[in-house]
């Protein structure tokens, strides 16, 4: 069975249950990846802290409520919520996302040279800069969130078609800076 699915089983145990344990290990299957997502988009470890709490809290919300569609995918769910705390947390600070130093790498990278890092970093903050905030986002959506382009694009709201050519201007970008 595919990890998601589970994922999915589990909350479907959770909203027709009530199941504790099986609430305990949804949010342990579910945390590490919120979590990168928002260090990926915020690159500031306490707020990325503060926006996982905050996704936590509402996904335990609507799971409680009953509020989640346990025939749904939980996977796309996730990051529904997510994305829904990512846009308050900035409408509440009115401000533009800031950019990474160059020499900063995103926590948790699979890279363990520190230049490559920073190189990384730096490559994909230009994909933010020069394709704009939801070409990064989908992005990262599809290759941190583990979510396939349908997914993403219920996410982000958009057509899918819109969503692969966000996916793909990113690649082409990335390929056109690393050669």
């Amino acid at each position: 069975m595919k990890k998601d699915h589970w994922t999915t089983h589990l909350a479907a145990d959770v909203v027709n249950h009530a199941n504790q344990l099986a609430n305990e290990e949804l949010f342990e299957r579910i945390l590490e990846r919120i979590h990168r997502y928002f260090l990926k988009l915020l690159r500031d470890e306490h707020e990325a802290d503060e926006c996982l709490q905050e996704t936590l809290m509402v996904l335990a919300r609507s799971l409680r409520e009953g509020k989640y569609d346990a025939s749904k995918s939980f996977n796309t769910w996730i990051w529904i919520k997510a994305r829904s705390i990512y846009a308050q947390y900035w409408r509440r600070r009115a401000k533009r996302p800031r950019t990474l130093p160059e020499h900063v790498a995103a926590p948790g990278s699979p890279v363990d040279d520190p230049s490559a890092r920073a190189d990384a970093a730096a490559v994909l903050e230009e994909v933010r800069r020069r394709l704009g905030e939801e070409a990064y986002e989908a992005f990262v959506l599809y290759y941190e969130g583990g979510l396939n382009k349908g997914e993403v694009a219920e996410v982000l709201g958009r057509d899918p078609k819109t969503v692969r050519k966000r996916i793909s201007e990113a690649h082409a970008l990335i390929e056109k800076l690393l050669a």
